[in-house]
């Protein structure tokens, strides 16, 4: 059994057929733009707008009065509408410091041969003593090509003078 819904959007007089996951997709989307606009004073006025618009295009629609709207058809026109642009940051982010982006660098600052070590440590927030121990026992395990790998990370990666500079 097929479920019909038919729905008014705005003050448009006109009613649409939807199916039930038609339905369901328009539901969650303005259940999402609801949540975004929670704070905003216009929410009511933005929301109303957002059901127009999607009024609209429905009518836009070929046979849109002979037959029911579709889960595809829906998602064209939610595509077309777009998502909800408060114009600022989500109210759980407001006040978050943003994470420094981590580079993988050599750091000449305490460095023993290239830096390749100390630039590792630091990006993996491990410490030095241990990064160091692993390319130690490291290089006879894999027969030499852990030192090929560190001396290919001492040509390839950038040169950074201390920690917080990398």
């Amino acid at each position: 059994m097929d479920k019909t819904i038919a729905i008014s959007l705005g003050r448009d007089p006109r009613e649409y057929r939807l199916d039930e996951a038609a339905y369901e997709r328009l539901a969650v989307y303005l259940d999402r733009a609801g949540d975004r606009l929670h704070d905003d004073p216009d929410r009511a006025e933005v929301l109303g707008d957002l059901e127009r618009s999607v009024g609209e295009r429905l009518a836009a629609l070929p046979g849109v009065t002979d037959r029911r709207i579709t889960a595809a058809d829906m998602d064209a026109v939610l595509e077309e509408v777009g998502a909800v642009d408060t114009g600022h940051t989500p109210a759980a982010d407001q006040g978050a410091v943003p994470a420094p982006r981590r580079r993988l660098t050599r750091i000449r600052e305490g460095e023993w041969v290239a830096g390749v070590c100390n630039g590792l440590a630091a990006y993996s927030e491990i410490d030095v003593g241990w990064v160091r121990t692993l390319f130690l026992f490291g290089i006879p395990l894999t027969g030499g090509i852990l030192a090929v790998v560190y001396i290919a990370l001492a040509f390839i990666l950038p040169v950074t003078r201390t920690q917080e500079t990398a």
